[in-house]
């Protein structure tokens, strides 16, 4: 992710260099002056004031004294959504939840990217005028990898996440009924590309 968290008073969430909407995972641009630790600021697509970032750590108070807690990342959550649905045998709709977990990865990878090469304001005009934020795509891949420089569609996982992709897009538009096996391996196939993102 880049950055460790910083350090601050008991109850203050440590946030290092990205902030991003709790609520609905949108990267919220940190503003703070002279390299104060970043503040909580709207979210500029849901409105919400609760700021996050990728693997924070926030500080509190036990009845030990101070501990640090790790809130898990938005991606993640979604992933532990989707599996959840799979042992309710939700199956379509788990693949769908977990395919959401690697658009926002996506969006934040491209991010990261593009501030990392001194572009971060290509970020909003070039993500709209891209059609979706799913690597199946061609051209939201070939972006990614322009702008990483990494060929994603050489990686271990990539025809796995292919054919998910696939199975995702039956089911939300042709209305296919799904396993539980398939919805089990677009999991998978949904966090490894997660994990490769991060």
């Amino acid at each position: 992710m880049g950055g460790r968290p910083r350090r601050g008073g008991l109850g203050r969430t440590q946030m290092a260099d990205r902030l991003f909407c709790r609520n609905c995972g949108t990267p919220i641009r940190d503003e703070s002056p002279g390299g104060a630790p970043a503040q909580p600021r709207p979210c500029p697509q849901c409105g919400s004031v609760l700021a996050r970032q990728d693997g924070e750590v926030s500080e509190g108070v036990s009845p030990r004294g101070r501990e640090a807690t790790h809130v898990i990342a938005y991606p993640e959550a979604l992933l532990a959504t989707a599996r959840r649905m799979i042992a309710d045998g939700e199956f379509g709709v788990a693949v769908v939840v977990a395919h959401m977990a690697c658009e926002i990865s996506v969006e934040r990878a491209l991010s990261r990217a593009y501030e990392g090469k001194d572009t971060g304001f290509l970020g909003e005009s070039a993500q709209e005028m891209l059609p979706c934020s799913d690597l199946a795509n061609d051209r939201v891949r070939n972006l990614y990898n322009a702008v990483t420089g990494k060929e994603i569609q050489q990686q271990s996982f990539w025809h796995a996440f292919k054919e998910s992709a696939t199975r995702r897009n039956q089911a939300v538009h042709e209305g296919r009924i799904l396993t539980k096996v398939e919805a089990e391996a677009s999991l998978k196939a949904a966090t490894d590309l997660v994990a490769f993102l991060r």
